[in-house]
């Protein structure tokens, strides 16, 4: 990573030793870790207070919320990236863990490198899909106020057929902005 870059992380680990060799880990890397939590709760509250760049979640907490249910919200409610640091590779867990989009999978134990390169790849990808979403939201926002601007003057300028198809236009960038608020 380019030393000059720095992204805030936050890491999310119930073992506190293993949480605090990945915060070293960080840190020898140039990252700058804005926290650390042992639960999923706590996770979203430091989201709040720390606004960090990128989650490093575990999967098993070991408390009542796990860390696929919190990156779920996550996603949800902040759009950050995160990645899952875990041992568990079985088919259900990483197939509950695929349904929230997260940008990483990496299994323990791992390597300087591994957690590197998955957050290198992370932080580009998010910012690129939000560079992507900002550009179609925009475009889309063009479209909607030209097609508005033509259903307004659509009963004494247009036959049934171009309404129509004003109509579909209108539907097909709605069916676009809900794919887009899925990023």
């Amino acid at each position: 990573m380019d030393r000059r870059q720095t992204a805030n992380i936050l890491i999310v680990e119930d073992e506190e030793i293993v949480a605090m060799d990945i915060k070293d880990m960080l840190t020898g890397l140039g990252y700058n870790v804005v926290g650390m939590t042992n639960s999923g709760e706590e996770a979203v509250i430091e989201i709040e207070k720390m606004e960090p760049d990128l989650v490093l979640m575990d999967i098993m907490l070991g408390q009542e919320k796990s860390g696929i249910e919190t990156a779920e919200e996550i996603r949800r409610n902040f759009n950050l990236p995160v990645i899952y640091i875990t041992a568990y590779a079985d088919h259900n867990t990483v197939e509950r863990a695929k349904k929230t989009a997260p940008y990483g999978y990496i299994l323990k134990p791992f390597q300087e490198k591994d957690i590197n390169t998955a957050i290198t790849m992370a932080l580009y990808k998010h910012k690129l899909m939000m560079e992507i979403k900002t550009e179609t939201e925009n475009a889309l926002a063009a479209i909607t106020g030209t097609v508005e601007l033509m259903l307004e003057e659509a009963p004494t300028k247009y036959d049934k057929d171009t309404i129509v198809r004003i109509d579909i236009i209108q539907r097909a960038v709605n069916k676009i902005k809900q794919a887009i608020d899925r990023i």
